[in-house]
């Protein structure tokens, strides 16, 4: 009967320290190079989000203008206090909630009529107070179009 032979007495199979070491000085690097760059693409998705938040709720208060049949007007919620006195009696004032963190400021007021007409004004998306984007009016009633 032939003897099979199973190798060296005394050697283990799996990888030295030096290979795991190697192995997890690639993975930093990898991580080092593409952290930055997720960083900036989580940025811009998280800014597009509230850009399409801003545009639905703008379209829930056209909705809520033709449906009651009464007139809204969209103001900063920096200046709803101040515009509450200006205006009180004519429009009944709305502010659009954004999220933690996140503002918005208008050229002028958006008037939103009883059909669900606007007005038309610019708008400025910010973060702790830091212009991120800019909006301009479109085509469509009520629209916006980034700038930037």
């Amino acid at each position: 009967m032939a003897r099979v032979s199973r190798g060296r007495r005394g050697s283990r199979a799996g990888f030295s320290l030096l290979e795991m070491l190697i192995v997890l000085a690639i993975m930093a690097l990898a991580v080092a190079l593409v952290m930055p760059r997720g960083a900036v693409l989580l940025d811009r998705m998280t800014a597009q989000t509230v850009f399409f938040d801003f545009q639905r709720q703008v379209g829930a208060l056209r909705r809520d203008a033709a449906d009651g049949q009464a007139s809204l007007l969209l103001v900063d919620s920096d200046a709803y206090l101040g515009a509450q006195a200006r205006f009180d009696g004519r429009a009944t004032l709305r502010v659009v909630d954004l999220g933690p963190g996140w503002t918005y400021r208008l050229t002028r007021p958006i008037a939103i009529n009883e059909g669900g007409a606007c007005a038309n004004a610019g708008v400025t998306l910010m973060r702790d107070g830091k212009p991120i984007m800019h909006l301009a009016p479109a085509e469509a009633p009520c629209r916006f179009t980034r700038l930037d």
